[in-house]
């Protein structure tokens, strides 16, 4: 068992599998909290859970703010494990195919550095590839925030909602500075 690759396959999967079991964790924690949440709103600020169920409330707490970057990470960890082999074939049959092609000398043979360079780079391009393609999901997928979708579950309308936020002071200064205001002097 000295292959550095399934070494790092190895590694590869413990480390999706703690991924995984922290996501689930942390899920059952969320909806421990959410049923006592939703049990002191009713007690305090009833109106805010008004025509919510526990369980809706339950789902869109835990879609809120749930860890989901650990199931993305664990699917990119365990994809990229599958296209390695995918990869070394691809890349080894692409090298074979350039260096015939312009008829290269002995030093693009294989286990040379030019190959080497190009088969490191190769095998880092499709794990980051992997890692793309789950962050890509993860982020086209990702729910609507807690405070608004509760929100939307009680039935108000979210345009006519205004958040006010307060103005930085460098913004402040900013627009006083365009409107014409005079420049304060710095000693």
């Amino acid at each position: 068992m000295t292959d550095p690759f399934l070494i790092a396959a190895l590694l590869a999967v413990l480390a999706a599998a703690g991924l995984l079991i922290r996501w689930f964790v942390s899920t059952a924690n969320l909806r421990h909290d959410a049923r006592g949440e939703y049990a002191g709103r009713l007690e305090d600020r009833a109106h805010t859970v008004e025509g919510v169920s526990e369980a809706e409330f339950v789902r869109l707490y835990v879609d809120g703010y749930a860890p989901r970057w650990t199931v993305y990470a664990a699917g990119a960890l365990i994809a990229a494990i599958l296209v390695t082999p995918l990869a070394v074939f691809g890349l080894l049959a692409f090298w074979a195919w350039i260096t015939d092609l312009v008829d290269a000398s002995d030093v693009f043979a294989p286990g040379y550095y030019p190959w080497m360079f190009f088969m490191f780079f190769g095998l880092v391009g499709a794990w980051a590839l992997c890692g793309f393609v789950a962050a890509r999901f993860h982020h086209q997928r990702a729910p609507e925030n807690f405070n608004p979708a509760l929100m939307r579950a009680r039935g108000e309308p979210l345009d006519d909602v205004v958040l006010k936020r307060a103005r930085p002071k460098w913004a402040r200064r900013a627009r006083a500075m365009a409107d014409g205001a005079p420049k304060e002097e710095e000693n």
